[in-house]
């Protein structure tokens, strides 16, 4: 038997083929099945609906980022790096949920400002507040959006960057 996270994947990566050719409502739960070489009932065993395995979708994700980064939460360039190794590998399915998902860019700021209030970065609000010289809410602001902007752009630009080169970019900009 097929482990969950391989279907999960599977569909993932059907999805994100089909939405280069069609919007979501166009899918049918029948082609995306056949797309991942899996059954109609595999799907349904693992989601109730289509809408049920689009939110599921973006929690495998960041579900899988999240086991990453808190491996270390001091988030230092190594594990950046394998944070965004683990994009790139999964570059098409990231790719397709940020051009296709609805909201995307207040999941992904809301993400990241939750991953750094608790991580375990040392006197976080200090640190932020001398570096910006704004007080704290400002300055997480913008050390989040400094973060999703290079995030952002590196998948808008179709993962040109090796994920260490953007590891560098956000460790040197990031001013904490």
């Amino acid at each position: 038997m097929a482990s969950s996270d391989n279907i999960n994947y599977k569909f993932l990566r059907a999805f994100s083929e089909l939405l280069k050719t069609k919007n979501f409502e166009q899918i049918k739960v029948n082609e995306l099945a056949k797309k991942a070489q899996l059954s109609r009932r595999a799907f349904y065993n693992h989601y109730n609906s289509k809408e049920d395995f689009l939110r599921e979708s973006i929690l495998i994700i960041l579900d899988d980022i999240t086991k990453i980064l808190n491996s270390d939460l001091l988030y230092e360039q190594a594990i950046l790096e394998k944070m965004l190794h683990y994009m790139y590998a999964n570059r098409e399915i990231i790719k397709s949920f940020v051009h296709f998902f609805p909201n995307i860019n207040i999941i992904i700021k809301d993400y990241i400002k939750d991953m750094i209030i608790h991580s375990e970065i040392p006197n976080l609000e200090k640190q932020l507040e001398t570096a910006y010289q704004v007080p704290y809410k400002f300055a997480l602001d913008i050390y989040v959006f400094t973060i999703e902007s290079i995030i952002l752009n590196w998948i808008d630009n179709d993962f040109h960057e090796k994920p260490e080169e953007i590891a560098k970019y956000i460790t040197i900009v990031v001013r904490i």
